[in-house]
């Protein structure tokens, strides 16, 4: 059984996945993640049908799927109710403070995924990737904004797949770029995250491991981490996810790898055309779906791009794309392309828990990509952020400590900063940011949560004297922290090396 049917069997046969199937998939869900405690009564067939817009025969199929499989029971006269599996153990004790526990999850996730949890104000923003506001097209989007509202249809409830003219539309670009792609096994989501939560909530079960580049996203890292995946880290290496590395991730048999090749992030590192086709040779011999997350593909700034993994080996790759990056982030779209079937699985989950997106915002970017604007406004983005690039790589160089590593990428918005050995790059963000100039710790981007000598500076927010005077500003902390850092003894190459120069 190949990935495609792996992930398109119902109840241990390929195929397409009944309607009933994938209610009874959301139901368990929502059981798992306490929606629906143990005991509680089901709502009613009729409200369930209603919610999910079938017959009732369709809910029963599902209902009776959930009892067999030992989720629910039917007692005479008491309902459906959810059954006593003891998923998550007796609640003894005290009531929780729920405003506690929120607060400490949000103070979590926010630390995760990079992202300041105090003021900006008067700050050096070098952590996150949103350009500032004054750069983003918002008078020429507000015109074309005004006038598809003008459409009384677009204010309704669209379809769950999205706008078809702008799945069209997308489904041409993503041709352009090799990418196979088809409007009916394309879908609108609202931004890459989103996507990348539907693959994971059709796909992961507590416990699954998933394979990711490490460092790797944060945000894909606190996203799985919180579907309860097991995460297993490829580091890279010079041309991308490390390849022995890899194929003992891919041996576990993971749910499937998640991968950065454009302008990784947090990296920057463009993965190699020969890269890419081991990574995807060795994916598809293991059985292994690849989501390939090419987020910022548009920000190419020198060479050419290498053929997306989804070009390599169509069926074994689902792509996420988003505009967000490139354009603004408030614009909230993105898309999932790869095999029809899975894709009409997505979709189906997505409107369980979405129903759809926006329909007008969705035709406002329809019309500013087909008549060039975006295209337009792309060239002014990566001319300023080819000269944002070169001047961070040189000034990090110049202002760093020495033994200090950063490559400049070929596009995106960061570089990677390695430091000397025994720097904490989480007490030096804190360093930092009394110091003014706020930038992410490597360690945020790190599978297993380990501190690193790394940082992620974005050049998203900042440019030219602005750009250097923060760098600069970082640079102070950073020579402190290496002058700070505990003095290890020499490694026997090292002294070995020492030898060699001395005769």
């Amino acid at each position: 059984m190949d990935v495609t049917d792996r992930l398109l069997a119902a109840d241990g046969a390929p195929g397409r996945i009944p309607l009933y199937r994938t209610i009874a998939d959301g139901i368990i869900r929502d059981i798992r993640r306490g929606r629906f405690q143990e005991g509680s009564r089901l709502p009613a067939s009729r409200a369930l049908a209603r919610t999910h817009e079938v017959n009732r025969a369709t809910v029963h199929q599902a209902l009776q799927v959930l009892k067999r499989e030992g989720w629910i029971e039917t007692n005479k006269g008491g309902g459906t109710r959810v059954a006593r599996r003891s998923l998550a153990g007796p609640m003894v004790g005290p009531a929780p403070s729920w405003d506690r526990i929120a607060s400490a999850l949000l103070g979590r996730m926010l630390a995760e995924a990079g992202v300041p949890d105090g003021p900006l104000d008067g700050a050096h923003d070098l952590a996150r990737l949103a350009p500032e506001e004054k750069e983003f097209p918002a008078e020429a989007f507000a015109k074309v904004l005004a006038d598809v509202a003008r459409d009384g249809a677009l204010l309704a409830y669209g379809s769950p797949f999205g706008y078809r003219p702008l799945r069209e539309t997308l489904a041409a670009r993503l041709e352009r770029r090799g990418v196979p792609a088809d409007a009916d096994a394309l879908l609108i989501v609202n931004g890459a995250q989103q996507g990348l939560d539907l693959i994971g909530r059709a796909l992961v079960d507590p416990g699954d491991p998933v394979a990711v580049e490490s460092p790797s996203y944060s945000g894909a890292l606190s996203l799985l981490r919180a579907q309860g995946a097991r995460l297993l880290g490829v580091p890279l290496d010079a041309e991308g996810p490390a390849m022995e590395p890899l194929r003992g991730a891919l041996a576990e048999r993971p749910k499937f790898l998640y991968t950065i090749p454009d302008f990784q992030n947090p990296t920057g590192l463009l993965a190699t055309a020969a890269r890419r086709r081991e990574l995807v040779a060795a994916a598809t011999a293991a059985g292994v779906l690849v989501v390939e997350d090419a987020f910022d593909a548009d920000l190419l700034v020198e060479g050419e791009l290498p053929p997306p993994l989804a070009a390599l080996a169509p069926g074994h790759v689902v792509h996420i794309g988003t505009i967000s990056k490139a354009l603004f982030p408030g614009v909230r779209v993105g898309w999932i392309s790869g095999p029809r079937e899975f894709v009409h699985r997505l979709a189906a989950l997505k409107r369980i828990g979405e129903l759809t997106s926006p329909p007008v915002l969705q035709a406002a970017l329809n019309v500013f990509l087909s008549r060039g604007d975006y295209d337009r406004h792309l060239l002014r983005v990566k001319a300023r952020l080819k000269a944002r690039l070169a001047l961070a790589h040189k000034t990090v160089l110049r202002s760093f400590p020495v033994g200090t590593r950063c490559e400049r990428p070929l596009g995106g918005w960061v570089l990677w900063v390695d430091l000397p050995e025994d720097v904490s790059g989480r007490e030096l963000a804190e360093a930092a940011r009394g110091a003014g100039v706020l930038v992410s710790p490597g360690g945020d981007y790190a599978p297993d949560r380990a501190d690193v000598p790394s940082l992620r500076i974005s050049v998203a927010r900042s440019s030219g004297a602005e750009l250097e005077k923060a760098l600069e500003s970082l640079g102070v902390p950073a020579r402190a922290a290496v002058r700070r850092a505990p003095r290890r003894a020499p490694r026997a190459e090292e002294r070995r090396e020492e030898a060699l120069i001395q005769i």
